[in-house]
C-alpha cells in the first residue's frame, strides 16, 4: 500500500505575499546593526541565486532604515523649528542665523568621526546628532544674546563680541567637555553590552568637539560684522538728523 523512507525536510512551510519564505535569523555582536547589515549584503552579492529566487532584509534592519529616511525629514524640520523659535525670543531674523551657523560646523565633525572610525550611520547616530545640535545652539545662544545686551548698553560691536567670548567661555568649555568625557567611554566601546550606543555617543562627540571651537571662532566673528553692520545704520539716521 505504501513505501516508508526518511527524508531531510522542513517541519513547517512559511507563506509572505503569498510566496514561499525561509526565514534565516541573525543576532548582531560585537558591532552596529548598521554595520552588520552591510556586512550582510557584500556577502550576498556574491552568492548566485535561481531566477525565482529573492532576497530581502527585514525585522530591524528594515525598521531601522525607515527610522533613518524619518530623521532625514526630521533634521532640517528641527532646525527650522529651532529658528522659529529663537525668532520669537530675539525678535530678529538675522540673529537666530547666527547661531544656526554652529550647526553644520557640527555635523562635519560628526561625520568626520564616524568616517574616521568606520561607524555606519543609524538611528543611534541620528539621535546623537539631534542631541549634539542642542548643546550647540544653546552655546551659540550665550554668545550672541550676552554680545546683544552689551551693545544695548552702549559698548561697540568690537568690545561686545570680545566681552562675549571672554565671559561665556567658561560655561561653553564646561557644557562641551562635561558631554564629551561622559561619552568618551561608551564612543571607545568600553564596556559589555554597549555596542548599539556606540554610534549615538560618537556622533555627539565628534559634533561637539568641532562645534565648540568653531562657536568660539566663526559665530563670534559673523556677529561683529552684523553687530557693525547695525550700529552704523543706526547711527547714520542720527546724523542726519544732528546736520539738519
Amino acid at each position: 500500500m505504501a513505501t516508508l523512507s526518511f527524508k531531510t525536510g522542513p517541519d513547517s512551510v512559511d507563506h509572505y505575499d503569498l510566496s514561499r519564505l525561509i526565514d534565516v535569523l541573525i543576532t548582531p555582536v560585537g558591532n552596529d546593526l548598521g554595520r552588520v547589515a552591510k556586512d550582510i549584503e557584500a556577502v550576498l552579492t556574491t552568492i548566485q541565486l535561481p531566477k525565482d529566487v529573492t532576497l530581502q532584509l527585514r525585522g530591524e534592519v528594515a525598521n531601522m532604515r525607515s527610522a533613518i529616511g524619518n530623521f532625514a525629514l526630521a533634521l532640517p524640520l528641527a532646525v527650522l523649528l529651532i529658528y522659529l523659535v529663537m525668532v520669537g525670543l530675539f525678535r530678529s531674523l538675522i540673529d537666530p542665523l547666527i547661531i544656526l551657523v554652529a550647526v553644520p560646523l557640527g555635523w562635519i565633525g560628526t561625520v568626520l568621526l564616524l568616517q574616521l572610525t568606520n561607524t555606519s550611520v543609524n538611528v543611534e547616530s541620528m539621535i546623537g546628532t539631534l542631541m549634539m545640535m542642542g548643546i550647540v545652539v544653546s552655546n551659540s545662544i550665550l554668545l550672541v544674546d550676552y554680545a546683544d545686551r552689551r551693545v544695548r548698553a552702549g559698548a561697540t560691536a568690537e568690545q561686545a563680541v570680545i566681552e562675549a567670548g571672554t565671559n561665556r567661555i567658561r560655561p561653553i568649555l564646561m557644557t562641551s567637555l562635561a558631554t564629551i568625557l561622559g561619552l568618551l567611554p561608551l564612543a571607545l566601546g568600553f564596556g559589555e553590552g554597549n555596542e548599539t550606543m556606540v554610534p549615538l555617543a560618537r556622533a555627539a562627540v565628534g559634533g561637539l568637539a568641532i562645534s565648540t571651537i568653531m562657536t568660539l571662532l566663526v559665530v563670534p566673528v559673523i556677529h561683529a560684522m552684523v553687530l557693525g553692520r547695525r550700529v552704523h545704520d543706526v547711527d547714520q539716521p542720527n546724523a542726519a538728523l544732528e546736520e539738519m
